[in-house]
């Protein structure tokens, strides 16, 4: 965690106006929602009335105690960003009001990579349904109590809950619990990923030969930075596929080979050259 703090450190020193503005400055070329679309997205995420479960209890925990665990903060900000397409600076902005650790280079630079704008770009998705982070349902019960009665099964999902089940538990969604602000995740889903990749489409002076976002350093120098596999571009906007090993390379005998054959021959080897030399 210190040389998490200390790079960050390095970042805001080395980008000042990170806290607000893309690293990867091309990036601010990216197409988020609609401003209409915007408003009504970020204020339902803030005051945790998404309709996601466990979204909804980490908002209303850091608005409540200034507080979330590292796992349920990923959470919210990558389904503000890769979900609600809302751009990061503004998840970036409230984090920074209502967190009582609230740092000014440790909390951009967590934004900036959710936002894929940063050195780095988060190589996951957390699903904002999946609930590893909470396998109990404890959590989201005392942060969502209009849900507390709903079993495991759907308290995380309570728009696959049958009628006869919400009606036992006492919930109206739509009213005493919001209805889903996207119903489809995965549409949207698509849409996040199509924006970056129609920008960097744009933005093909800061794209290398291997599909990996240039940035511009403070002394004018320019250096690679990872890019995620689904946004590498070659130099006509194609997304790049993965070069597939060579079958017939594996599992060789060789002591160059790989998988378990390779390995057993050069165990094998090595135990002829230690026999011989005693």
């Amino acid at each position: 965690r210190l040389f998490w703090r200390d790079l960050a450190y390095f970042h805001l020193r080395s980008f000042p106006e990170m806290r607000d503005k893309s690293i990867r400055l091309h990036y601010e070329d990216t197409k988020w929602c609609s401003k209409e679309e915007e408003e009504e997205r970020y204020n339902a995420w803030r005051t945790g009335r998404t309709g996601f479960p466990l979204v909804d209890a980490g908002m209303r925990e850091l608005y409540a105690t200034g507080w979330m665990t590292q796992s349920i903060r990923m959470v919210v900000a990558s389904f503000l960003v890769e979900y609600l397409r809302v751009n990061w600076v503004k998840g970036c902005e409230w984090f920074h009001y209502t967190l009582v650790d609230a740092d000014s280079a440790i909390n951009p630079m967590m934004w900036q990579n959710a936002g894929r704008s940063g050195i780095d770009q988060w190589n996951f998705i957390l699903s904002p349904v999946a609930a590893s982070q909470d396998a109990t349902g404890e959590y989201t019960r005392k942060w969502v109590p209009e849900l507390s009665k709903l079993q495991n099964s759907v308290l995380h999902e309570p728009w696959k809950a049958p009628a006869q089940v919400l009606q036992n538990a006492g919930v109206v969604l739509g009213e005493n619990y919001p209805k889903r602000i996207v119903p489809d995740i995965k549409a949207e889903r698509v849409k996040s990923a199509e924006a970056v990749l129609e920008m960097r489409r744009r933005n093909q002076q800061f794209n290398t030969d291997r599909g990996y976002d240039l940035i511009r350093l403070p002394d004018g120098e320019q250096t690679v930075v990872f890019t995620k596999k689904e946004f590498r571009i070659d130099h006509q906007g194609r997304v790049m596929k993965e070069v597939p090993r060579n079958k017939s390379s594996q599992g060789k005998s060789s002591s160059g080979g790989r998988g378990r054959r390779g390995k057993a021959a050069q165990k094998k080897i090595l135990r002829q050259k230690a026999a011989a030399k005693s």
